[in-house]
């Protein structure tokens, strides 16, 4: 498939061009996120209650905005 996109801004072109990249970031984020709510850890260490909590809310938000914005992290 082909698309000519055009920009009228550098910013914008690199955002378009650097797409895949942020979406892997986020993926990564919501992954270790993922790591911390099912196994209680943050590297090698127990995580308190409220990290816990945390990585909950932040991974719950991520992927609300994620949705409501017609995006998904699943390839």
């Amino acid at each position: 498939m082909k698309a000519t996109l055009e920009f009228d801004e550098q910013d914008e072109l690199m955002d378009a061009i650097n797409g895949s990249k942020w979406r892997l970031i986020v993926w990564e984020l919501d992954q270790d996120l993922r790591g911390i709510l099912k196994h209680g850890y943050i590297g090698s260490r127990e995580a308190t209650e409220s990290e816990i909590e945390m990585a909950d809310y932040c991974r719950t938000k991520l992927r609300e905005l994620i949705s409501d914005d017609g995006l998904n992290l699943e390839p």
